[in-house]
């Protein structure tokens, strides 16, 4: 008899086990509690919607409530109407993002699709989401659904998935033009970017973003704001409101998540410089830019004895010259530094980096939440490094991710 686990496929059927008992655990663990954070507004939402009570929360809810109203639609064809049922209704909307991710990565990099996906499901800063009754799961699967039908150039549909992220979280238009920018920088580079003489062609392939983008305008121009809640429009949440915070904390982020391929990056960014000199100026000027404009002053970062873990480190950091607000802005620098030297299965998503910087630059509140789907299109979107790597990084994302899971559900804290 064969030693158990010792053909290839035999132990790729144990790493999908191990990955459905982790969900079904989770599912099972988050059942029952008290709301949390801002399920406080969501499923109060969505508890109003199933009694038949059909006024919005417009001082609160700064979503458009399309996934509050699919979240009651559900919970009327199963009869539910507790926070649980509710969550783990979620969790199959995390499940659907869980399958686009990876039939679009097995279609772009199949040699690790399983691996990908795994660290997918343990990414620390959306592991708790998957099972909390927050809107970023739901848009989430519609991004990514939206990027699997562009890798397969399906345009039409991929714009359809965007409009219902839209629908969920109204910020993510801007990936709309990233796709639309991955979709049109094939035709232009055969046309040696002389992107005039190929106008026509780029119309007939990227017109079905251009109406996912009109459908966002037209929303804009009918509320007044991004934020559906036009006070929070007004107080905490403007429309457009650059700020350097969240570039920095995702930079953080992504070197404390990704630490060996952060110096893996850094290698190569190093041998880069020492063929052009000039690039040594780029660390002087990303911490340069950190030391003279990094503040933390939105009125959501600056709760004293606040239970979000973010805003205690934030704080902390806040205070310039210390040894905490090195720490951060140096991690943030090599981060930079190793993320640009990042190897893409294409080469157009080199565009995805700048464009997240952009794209949590544009908000004012500095929020872990952010990360995600910049942190999501990588693992995506890139070249894994070597496998040693890749795997003490899971195991390295499984920790942090289960102490996360066990501090909020454990009334501990929030990220």
């Amino acid at each position: 008899m064969p030693a158990p686990f010792s053909t290839s496929r035999s132990r790729i059927e144990l790493g999908w086990l191990g990955l459905a008992l982790a969900w079904a655990v989770m599912v099972l663990c988050t059942w029952t509690g008290a709301v949390l954070g801002d399920e406080w507004v969501h499923w109060h939402q969505i508890a109003r919607f199933v009694h038949h009570d059909y006024r919005v929360f417009d001082e609160y809810l700064t979503n458009i409530p399309g996934y509050h109203w699919l979240m009651t639609a559900l919970l009327w064809l199963f009869g539910g109407e507790w926070v649980g049922q509710a969550r783990a209704i979620n969790s199959a909307f995390g499940l659907a993002a869980l399958l686009a991710f990876h039939v679009a990565r097995r279609d772009l990099h199949p040699s690790d699709a399983q691996r990908e996906t795994a660290l997918m499901l343990f990414l620390p800063v959306l592991f708790p989401y998957w099972f909390l009754v927050y809107t970023d799961t739901l848009a989430l699967a519609f991004l990514l659904a939206a990027a699997l039908a562009q890798v397969r150039g399906r345009h039409g549909w991929a714009a359809l998935a965007l409009v219902g992220s839209m629908a969920v979280r109204q910020n993510n238009v801007f990936w709309v033009g990233f796709l639309a920018l991955l979709t049109l920088w094939p035709l232009w580079r055969d046309a040696r970017f002389r992107v005039w003489t190929v106008w026509r062609d780029s119309i007939a392939l990227a017109w079905p973003y251009g109406l996912a983008v009109l459908a966002f305008l037209a929303y804009w121009a009918w509320n007044g704001s991004i934020s559906y809640s036009n006070a929070q429009g007004v107080n905490a949440h403007p429309d457009v409101k650059f700020d350097v915070g969240n570039p920095y904390f995702l930079l953080f982020i992504a070197g404390c998540l990704l630490p060996l391929q952060a110096v893996a990056g850094v290698r190569r960014f190093v041998a880069a410089a020492r063929r052009r000199p000039w690039l040594w100026l780029a660390p002087v000027l990303v911490f340069g830019l950190y030391a003279w404009l990094f503040k933390v002053h939105h009125p959501y970062n600056t709760f004293e004895g606040d239970y979000f873990l973010r805003n205690t480190l934030l704080q902390t950091v806040a205070k310039q010259y210390t040894r905490p607000w090195f720490v951060f802005g140096a991690i943030a620098t090599l981060a930079a530094c190793g993320l640009a030297c990042t190897r893409f299965v294409r080469s157009e998503y080199r565009w995805l980096l700048p464009l997240s910087l952009v794209f949590v630059g544009a908000s004012w509140l500095i929020e872990t939440r952010y990360a995600i789907v910049p942190m999501a299109l990588l693992l995506l979107l890139r070249v894994p490094e070597r496998d040693w790597m890749e795997r003490v990084t899971l195991v390295w994302w499984i920790g942090i991710a289960t102490w996360f899971a066990v501090g909020i559900f454990d009334f501990h804290f929030m990220i």
